[in-house]
């Protein structure tokens, strides 16, 4: 460890957590002294990457690839055979055993006493602490039973392609957007059903109901409100309608790629219902794995189109960016000869100029001599320096310029 953590420039305990995280074994304390000392020590073999699982690790903190399924139909992996019996064993799955305390020791919610856990690696559950336990207890029984068939449900990777669709509590959803501010999980809760990724989220439903203003704030249901003796009460204690937690779940599971969502529900009738019918719904949520699977492929289509698009789109610019270049340093050029060009003529103007008048005033007085010497040093002074080889070696050609 300390010599390959070097080589990646981190600390070996750094290391480690990689390690554990891809699933690679490594030595266990006192490996390399009991070799050292000749002993023979077991030596652990790579285990096979499943579907969702992070097949490698970027030093710098960037995208790392997920394992796909190598064919959807083939049939259950040796290693998710073995994963199907270790979740045979009743008890609870891993990512229920001790996901209950994070949530009771969370906020609330805005509106219904939703529950927000401070801890963002955790099954994706949206419930009150009243459902909190039922909720626990039908996500442990669906995830063991789709274990059991050969089918993991793991928290998926950070960069893994799975878009959770905005989780909307009511019963009846209406075009009016509800603005409660709802946990969501960092990493979701992933199924992945032959090598396709079904997100997976359980939340209580709310259900509108006829309240009363209590007073401070506080509403309570119209079956339970009291209204004070005296009519005059009336206009203190309003009627409204609200969405209130009702104690029965939904299942939703989800799966995307780009643009292209799939998503469907299940909803209890009554609260516990799940609980009795757990073998149905995971038939239900595992024979949907063909809509998810089009979904993904879909999405991948477009996002292959998209990117070629783009490309195009790029390889465009970049045509359109090297003519605009070519016309600057043309012209910039033209530019430059064209003003050699025209020193070059107003020095032969000047100089066939000064000649000629040189010649009218051999017979002029000393005086007309002095005045035209000094004129003609005026006019060489105005037009500058004559061009010179120089000059023309330092022009440059368009091809030059770039």
């Amino acid at each position: 460890m300390l010599k390959i953590a070097k080589e990646f420039g981190v600390s070996s305990s750094y290391l480690a957590r990689v390690c554990t995280r891809l699933n690679v074994p490594r030595p266990e304390r006192g490996y390399w002294a009991r070799i050292a000392a000749g002993q023979r020590a077991p030596k652990a073999d790579l285990p096979e990457a499943l579907p969702g699982d992070e097949i490698s690790w970027n030093p710098g903190g960037g995208g790392v690839a997920i394992q796909g399924p190598t064919d959807a139909r083939l049939e259950t992996t040796v290693a998710a055979r073995r994963t199907a019996a270790k979740a045979s064993l009743k008890g609870p799955h891993d990512l229920i055993a001790t996901a209950k305390p994070h949530f009771l020791a969370g906020n609330l919610s805005r509106e219904g006493n939703y529950l927000k856990p401070a801890k963002r690696n955790l099954v994706d559950l949206v419930v009150t602490t009243e459902s909190l336990d039922p909720a626990l207890s039908l996500a442990n029984e669906l995830f063991n039973a789709f274990e059991r068939k050969g089918h993991r449900v793991i928290l998926a990777a950070l960069n893994e392609s799975v878009c959770r669709p905005e989780v909307d509590t009511r019963d009846t959803p209406t075009k009016q957007p509800s603005y409660n501010n709802l946990w969501g999980p960092a990493r979701k809760t992933v199924l992945y059903v032959n090598g396709t990724p079904i997100g997976l989220t359980i939340f209580e439903i709310t259900e509108a109901t006829a309240m009363r203003y209590k007073g401070d704030g506080e509403y309570v249901k119209e079956a339970d409100f009291v209204m004070p003796k005296g009519a005059h009460w009336e206009q203190f204690h309003w009627r409204s309608v609200k969405d209130i937690p009702s104690g029965r779940l939904c299942l939703q599971a989800y799966s995307s790629y780009y643009t292209a969502q799939w998503s469907r529900q299940w909803k209890e009738r009554h609260p516990g219902d799940f609980l009795k019918k757990v073998t149905a719904l995971v038939k239900e949520v595992i024979a949907c794995e063909a809509e998810a699977a089009e979904a993904i492929a879909t999405g991948k289509q477009r996002a292959e189109a998209e990117d070629m698009r783009w490309k195009a789109q790029q390889e465009q610019w970049r045509r359109e960016e090297l003519q605009r270049k070519r016309e600057e340093a043309e012209k910039a050029s033209r530019n430059e000869l064209e003003t050699l060009l025209v020193r070059c003529e107003r020095w032969d103007r000047l100089d066939r100029l000064i000649e000629a008048v040189t010649m009218q005033a051999a017979d002029a007085s000393d005086e007309s001599k002095a005045r035209l010497d000094m004129l003609i040093d005026a006019a060489k002074r105005i037009e500058g320096r004559r061009p010179t080889l120089e000059d023309f070696l330092a022009w440059k050609t368009p091809h030059e310029r770039g």
